[in-house]
């Protein structure tokens, strides 16, 4: 399995690749500083999985997901969206933007790692 990891805070993203560097079938973590990056590597990393930040610059993260799902072209990993944002809203336009599944911060890593790890 490979995970691309969408993230402006490198914080985020050294936990995440922390949480499943050492799983037994992930094959590698990717790790994207911004949704414009990570559009540019998508085709060619292939992700089986993208955990997205809602919150980045230049380009957010219902924005990235929307343009992933535009591109036909490119194998459509599932899109694991998680957000300090709260309200029924935001959970509307994730879904509405393409994401599978959208988690809020305070976030459960274990909640997190079996959702990624199942799917």
């Amino acid at each position: 399995m490979k995970i691309m990891v969408v993230d402006d805070e490198e914080l985020n993203r050294d936990l995440f690749s922390d949480i499943f560097s050492d799983e037994e079938n992930v094959e590698e973590v990717l790790c994207c500083p911004s949704g414009v990056e990570a559009l540019d590597q998508v085709s060619e990393f292939q992700p089986d999985v993208i955990i997205l930040d809602i919150m980045m610059p230049h380009l957010n993260g219902f924005e990235f997901c929307k343009t992933l799902r535009s591109k036909k072209e490119i194998k459509q990993p599932r899109v694991i969206m998680v957000t300090g944002m709260s309200g029924d809203d935001v959970m509307d336009k994730g879904m509405a933007s393409g994401a599978d599944k959208l988690f809020f911060k305070p976030l459960n890593v274990n909640i997190l790692r079996n959702e990624v790890l199942n799917s």
